[in-house]
């Protein structure tokens, strides 16, 4: 079922190899990738202690950076630099028990931000802590909050932008606010909207242009509205949905020049469109997709995608994975026809060119190839590890027998042959 609370990450790199991040009963947080027929790997598991409580991201290197709590209530980040994944504590818990801390990350060039919500006197704070070159700095709070809500969004210029709902007595705001160059502080508090009802769920999305829009819930006793806003127009918020029933999970897309609004209620998605950055808005109509709808956080390096953004998107699970509203056969670059080559120029660029791509179709390959070697390599350093430990208590128990049936030998034996008897029944059992 669509809840951007227990969404699935999937990544797709420069290459075009998606892999999808994600939690799995019994495993615990686990990593597996497509591949070229729509099959997906055996997923490798990442932190077996994991709660349905972590976030993903790919920088623009193709690395991709973890962030997740534990069973024990504690904050992780992890990280598959230096070849292999990598994991440090981020913030040890009070509590020896997991409770919702709503976690997301971002990173700009060589800095980790990491964003999460505390409980402190029945109150929620959104706090924060970076790591850069290595370092982790020490919690920030940034403010108390209004629920759990809150939105991160990086711009095209390295800025870190966040939106959350507080108070102020008996008023509500929405907050925007600016976390300054050396991430270590915000910009002063700017109120986007304020109101005396609620403000619930926020999404934001960057456009081509690096501008932010932001949709949010604003519910009283009797209504439930939810609000668009261009950050960059200064203009007044327009109203995307009204209705004395509750809109269900709603967010924000950007695709190409267009921007969408969508809700989902049960097995039913809906679509707005805005093709004029938000000026004017399509009638809302029911978007057909297939059942089993789940809440995917969808990001890609590959050049095809560079105009998407979607924090959150609802998809499947059909032929790999499909994802609603985005069209992939449509993102392709579209095959021109190539002129009629009259000169042995022409013919050798155009040899050069197919064999520039032959060779990037092989480096590809060789990429994804190499992906899972590296899979398989951790899965086998895994097994090699419990042989090792296994073998060093097999070593152990033939110790002690040895000693304890060189006291006890009759006389006709020997220490030696006791000692190689016992290794060789315990190494070869007739019931491995």
């Amino acid at each position: 079922m669509y809840d951007p609370k227990h969404r699935q990450h999937i990544l797709k790199n420069s290459l075009g190899v998606p892999y999808h991040v994600y939690l799995e009963q019994g495993r615990g947080l686990c990593i597996r990738m497509l591949s070229e027929n729509k099959i997906w790997s055996r997923g490798y598991v990442l932190d077996k202690s994991a709660v349905d409580d972590f976030a993903a991201v790919l920088d623009k290197n193709d690395i991709i950076h973890f962030f997740y709590q534990t069973r024990d209530g504690k904050l992780m980040y992890g990280h598959g630099m230096h070849g292999q994944i990598e994991f440090r504590p981020v913030l040890e818990s009070r509590e020896p028990t997991p409770w919702p801390k709503y976690v997301s990350l971002m990173v700009i060039e060589r800095t980790v931000i990491l964003f999460y919500v505390l409980r402190y006197h029945d109150r929620y704070m959104l706090s924060m802590q970076t790591i850069n070159d290595g370092k982790l700095s020490k919690p920030v709070v940034v403010d108390y909050i209004e629920g759990t809500s809150y939105a991160a969004v990086p711009d095209r210029d390295g800025k870190c932008h966040l939106f959350y709902p507080g108070s102020d007595r008996a008023v509500k705001h929405l907050y925007h606010r600016i976390l300054n160059d050396d991430f270590s502080t915000f910009e002063l508090t700017r109120k986007v909207y304020s109101t005396v009802d609620n403000i619930g769920f926020i999404s934001a999305v960057l456009t081509e242009a690096n501008k932010i829009h932001i949709a949010f819930e604003v519910s009283g006793d009797d209504f439930h509205e939810i609000m668009h806003m261009d950050l960059s127009a200064g203009g007044k918020p327009g109203t995307l949905y009204r209705s004395q029933t509750a809109p269900g999970f709603f967010g924000l897309i950007y695709n190409s020049g267009i921007i969408l609004f969508f809700r989902v209620t049960d097995e039913d998605i809906y679509l707005r469109k805005s093709e004029n950055g938000g000026t004017t808005w399509s009638d809302e109509e029911p978007y057909p997709f297939a059942n089993n709808i789940v809440c995917f956080s969808y990001s890609s390096n590959h050049s095809r995608d560079k105009g998407i953004f979607a924090g959150e998107i609802p998809g499947n699970f059909t032929r790999g994975y499909q994802l609603a509203f985005i069209n992939e056969e449509k993102s392709k670059p579209v095959s021109r026809e190539m002129p009629t080559i009259n000169n042995r120029a022409d013919l050798s660029h155009d040899r050069m060119e197919r064999e520039i791509t032959l060779l990037k179709n092989l480096f590809r390959a060789m990429q994804k190839e190499l992906t899972k070697l590296w899979i398989t390599q951790k899965n086998l350093e895994k097994e090699l590890a419990y042989l090792s430990r296994s073998y060093s208590e097999l070593l152990e128990r033939i110790e002690l027998n040895a000693v304890y049936d060189t006291d006890k030998k009759p006389p006709s034996a020997s220490a030696d042959n006791i000692s190689e008897t016992a290794q060789t029944e315990d190494i070869f059992p007739e019931n491995p």
